[in-house]
């Protein structure tokens, strides 16, 4: 048993609960591929059995988000949980639509992002107040779908690693609600969770590489095969994932590699 299971999590459980869930009823090892804060729901990626080696190549996939911010109130949290710190200015529809494009944006202290040594979250439930690093960003689309102030709706495809909370900060705002609705190619309405996709198809946006009977001998001993291309590369036989390797002047070398069978 392995493959990649697209959970709908509901707002609530932590992103570790719902892979501690996964992994009882399909009695294997399990993981997720970027997690999703409690209070969010949408999209969890979790791989389960051997395929949980392949994390590392969705963790970097941009993200699709929707959220309703309130705005003019700045939070400890930046969402509805915190108590509020500063009244804003509420943002103009202008000053919203504006925001496209690489961007600058204050790392949320109540996120997992270590603080020396420390989880922030972690410092700011102590009461510890700590200045909080700047993380660029890239928001690749950005569309208002209903904008009644001080309330607004978003629909946004951001970079990994982006914090939606930061963004309603940069707005002057914190978010009532945030749903993950895709992480790359995968959506949020195809969440089955009695469903495990195949490895390959776990890695639909890496270009592929079919292999010969020797040269999946050569890819589970390690060796180089000659093939295009720069970066990931999909590798497989008889329809199933044998490994993935870094390509990279003219030859694919065997990085991550998955027991046979």
């Amino acid at each position: 048993m392995q493959g990649l299971v697209l959970v709908d999590k509901p707002a609530g459980p932590s992103s570790f609960a719902v892979v501690k869930r996964l992994r009882s009823h399909y009695g294997v090892k399990a993981g997720h591929a970027g997690t999703l804060d409690p209070r969010a729901s949408g999209l969890l990626l979790v791989l389960l059995g051997p395929a949980t080696r392949l994390a590392r190549y969705l963790v970097g996939l941009d993200k699709r988000y929707e959220t309703e911010i309130r705005l003019g109130l700045r939070t400890s949290t930046g969402d509805g949980e915190g108590e509020v710190v500063e009244e804003t200015a509420v943002a103009s529809l202008e000053e919203i639509e504006a925001l496209e494009g690489e961007i600058e944006l204050r790392v949320p202290q109540a996120s997992a992002v270590k603080i020396d040594g420390q989880r922030a979250y972690k410092l700011q439930r102590r009461g510890v107040a700590v200045e909080m690093p700047m993380r660029r960003s890239t928001i690749h689309e950005l569309r208002v779908v209903r904008y009644g102030p001080p309330l607004v709706s978003l629909d946004l495809r951001v970079s990994s690693g982006t914090y939606i909370r930061a963004i309603a900060d940069h707005l002057g705002g914190h978010c009532r609600t945030i749903r993950r609705t895709q992480v790359g190619p995968f959506r949020v309405e195809d969440a089955d969770e009695e469903r495990v996709l195949a490895p390959l198809a776990a890695l639909v946006q890496l270009p592929e590489r079919e292999l010969s009977a020797s040269e999946v001998e050569d890819v589970r001993a390690g060796r180089t095969i000659t093939g295009q291309g720069e970066g990931p590369v999909a590798l497989w036989a008889g329809e199933a994932l044998v490994a993935v390797g870094q390509a990279q002047g003219g030859t694919i070398r065997p990085e991550t590699v998955l027991p046979s069978g």
